[in-house]
């Protein structure tokens, strides 16, 4: 797609790209330097109500992230504030908060192993049926200025996202103002068409054993592959650490992704029963004036969106900005919404219609999409019995995706009492129609030791 029309229409609408409550791994993944071209993306989704009766509060799962979690993973994570919804079998919408945790690690046993130890830790700590699993191997990551870009450039799409720690050595933090300030005069001029800032915290084991927890921003970006836009990436990462007296800068680039302000552009293959994601991201400034306020997005939400997708979906805040072409800085607030579903042609025809409801009912000139179809989704059970969803319900099971998980998880399972039946695990894995995804190394874990749902 030329320059041009991304620019265009990044003037009218600010394409505000997902931010999102974020806690961010800083410059924690120095010690991987070395191997950050072996590095994957895994994403873990932790639904927080508990069956019994309340929720997992902000300080019960950072207790949970400090013991579990980063000694398993000590060089560092992120973790996202996610808000989630479906419908339920009444018609009800239910909503839940939930916990996005995303690292970058090498693809071993002993890291897969580790994966799913946090998840069982999870569901058994907190009475959870699930956890959600999303894993991305097509990342390329880097702490330098080495080649993040594979590929010959191509003038195709890439995201990229960049981590910026705050902590100055020595003494003092980078603040908001300077931060605010660095984003003004040295990223939004070399990428004016737009960019997205995450307001993040990280945290990783230092050498001695101790938590080290450092406030962060993570900047995201899509852009053309070319060499400009390369070398303007690498610029950004020389002059912050020259400015702010940093080790590196965190660089994530996924060149997978398909973006799109027309979903036919990149909705059109043939159905394939593949699941993929979606994120949609709907500019809140109306021309003319005012703004899609917060009750007024809800309402498109639960009227439009979740009785398309009642399986579930995640709704990110999302703040933005780009140089409009008087050259002056529009910052314009946004609502992300992340999905997974099945490549069918039902979903991908849902997809056009939330897109041209919005535009219609808003007066905006577009939706942005950016489609992944590269993930690997999977649901990590309690190893406790539980009973087996039907296979209606099975894909919808994974396509919650990053709501809220292992309570929806339970609400489905619920709902299939109607034929209840046991079998082993991987009897289930090999043979339903669900053909739900769970690593191999779980179904043999499963196979061994006999362990029924």
């Amino acid at each position: 797609m030329p320059n041009l029309i991304v620019k265009n229409i990044f003037t009218e609408i600010s394409t505000t790209l997902a931010t999102g409550v974020a806690l961010s791994i800083g410059i924690s993944f120095t010690a991987f330097r070395a191997d950050a071209a072996s590095l994957i993306q895994e994403s873990l989704f932790f639904g927080r109500d508990i069956p019994s009766g309340g929720e997992v509060s902000d300080r019960d799962f950072q207790t949970f992230l400090n013991n579990i979690i980063t000694p398993r993973f000590p060089n560092g994570l992120t973790v996202f504030d996610a808000n989630g919804q479906y419908l339920y079998n009444t018609g009800n919408i239910i909503q839940e908060k939930s916990k996005y945790v995303t690292l970058f690690i090498e693809d071993t046993p002993k890291n897969q192993a580790s994966i799913y130890d946090i998840s069982q830790a999870y569901n058994q700590q907190f009475n959870q049926e699930s956890v959600l699993r999303v894993s991305n191997k097509g990342v390329n990551v880097s702490f330098g200025l080495g080649d993040l870009f594979q590929n010959s450039p191509s003038n195709e799409f890439i995201k990229t996202d960049l981590y910026f720690g705050r902590d100055i050595p020595g003494d003092g933090e980078v603040s908001n103002n300077d931060f605010q300030t660095f984003l003004n005069n040295v990223i939004t001029p070399r990428f004016p068409d737009g960019l997205t800032v995450f307001d993040a915290n990280g945290q990783y084991l230092d050498s001695t054993g101790t938590i080290i927890k450092e406030k962060s921003k993570d900047v995201t970006l899509f852009f053309t592959d070319t060499s400009k836009n390369q070398a303007s990436i690498y610029d950004v990462v020389s002059k912050y650490t020259q400015e702010f007296n940093q080790e590196s800068v965190l660089q994530v680039a996924d060149e997978d992704v398909k973006v799109s302000f027309d979903p036919s552009d990149i909705l059109n293959d043939t159905p394939t029963n593949k699941f993929i994601r979606t994120d949609l991201y709907f500019g809140r400034d109306i021309p003319g004036g005012g703004e899609v306020s917060n009750n007024d997005f809800q309402s498109f939400l639960n009227n439009v969106v979740t009785p398309l997708f009642p399986d579930g979906l995640t709704v990110f805040d999302a703040n933005g900005q780009y140089l409009d072409s008087t050259g002056n800085i529009i910052e314009e607030k946004s609502k992300s919404i992340s999905l997974f579903f099945n490549d069918t042609q039902q979903n991908k025809n849902s997809i056009y219609n939330i897109i041209n409801k919005y535009t219609q009912r808003f007066n905006q000139e577009s939706v942005l999409q950016v489609v992944d179809e590269n993930v690997n989704v999977s649901f990590i059970t309690a190893s406790q019995p539980v009973t087996i969803p039907e296979s209606s319900f099975a894909w919808g099971l994974v396509a919650l995706g990053i709501l809220g998980t292992g309570s929806v998880l339970k609400k489905k399972i619920v709902k299939s009492t109607t034929q209840r039946q046991y079998v082993t695990v991987a009897e289930w894995m090999l043979n339903t129609e669900a053909q739900v995804c769970v690593d191999k190394p779980v179904i043999e874990e499963f196979a061994t030791q006999g362990k029924r749902i």
